[in-house]
């Protein structure tokens, strides 16, 4: 049966934009309020459904989406008998939480007790591509089921890949993190060092752009870094926290270039927690 209604848990800075998309591709929209009633209001204005809690949500839908902050959430909410409870086994699962191997599977093994399907699929690609609907899905979990949940990916993204078995998305996800915190904490010095040297950055992403230097996360936060705004797209807080999966992940090999830019990060974050993860690059270039 074609996938019509989903509920969305998390509208966040990635995850309402992901919701809109989703509305803007026709599909039926069931979302709670939680905090913050703005991005619900947002969303109802648009044509989702507003429900009292997300039990209901379940009650309602066919897919259910998550994109959590952390592992705490995965486990309060997703394994709660009010969500948990009401899942049956012709609905999915698809978590898109930033969260580790571990508790994506513990969550997989609650649902698979219920009989109900588990695509474990974290997105890359910032709010920017969660806006445009061009993130990149990893993808973790059987391959048929991903075909059937293909239609709701291509809403929200525009690269899926399915990279290997339950707990293989949020690996990947570590993985990508790891190397982003540690691009975003080089582009600043790189940054830093082209303004001390009176480079401007037009040149940076012209020369750079087409050198052996060129990376992501230089061409796409140079703006953000020079004209110093740090406003919040993706917190700070949450790469400290998805560069924590990657150390802790790979504890007994100790990644000496991750664990370096973890500790700044975890310098700054109470001062910066809130802001987007260049921050990092704050002090550097004050």
């Amino acid at each position: 049966m074609p996938i019509k209604s989903v509920g969305f848990i998390g509208l966040g800075a990635m995850g309402l934009p992901m919701a809109k998309n989703l509305l803007k591709e026709g599909f039926e929209l069931h979302v709670a309020a939680h905090r913050n009633r703005g991005p619900v209001e947002e969303l109802t204005k648009a044509g989702a459904v507003e429900h009292a809690t997300v039990g209901e949500i379940v009650s309602n839908c066919q897919v259910l989406i998550s994109i959590l902050p952390a592992d705490t959430e995965m486990e309060t909410v997703l394994l709660a008998e009010g969500v948990l409870g009401r899942f049956t086994s012709e609905q999915i699962l698809i978590e898109m939480t930033s969260g580790s191997p571990a508790m994506m599977k513990k969550v997989n093994a609650a649902y698979a007790e219920k009989g109900a399907r588990v695509l474990d699929a974290p997105v890359s690609g910032g709010t920017i591509g969660a806006e445009n609907g061009t993130l990149t899905v990893m993808a973790g979990g059987d391959a048929e089921l991903l075909e059937e949940c293909r239609p709701v990916l291509d809403a929200m993204a525009e690269n899926i890949y399915l990279v290997g078995a339950i707990g293989a998305g949020k690996a990947i996800k570590a993985i990508n993190q790891m190397l982003a915190g540690i691009q975003m904490a080089a582009a600043a010095e790189a940054v830093a060092l082209a303004e001390k040297l009176e480079i401007d950055r037009d040149v940076i992403k012209q020369v750079i752009g087409k050198s052996s230097g060129a990376s992501w996360m230089l061409l796409n936060k140079i703006d953000t870094l020079t004209e110093r705004n740090f406003a919040p797209g993706f917190k700070f807080n949450l790469m400290k926290k998805d560069i924590q999966i990657a150390v802790n992940e790979g504890a007994e090999k100790q990644l000496p270039l991750a664990s370096y830019v973890l500790d700044l990060f975890e310098k700054n974050a109470q001062e910066y927690g809130e802001l987007d993860f260049s921050a990092i690059g704050k002090r550097l270039l004050s």
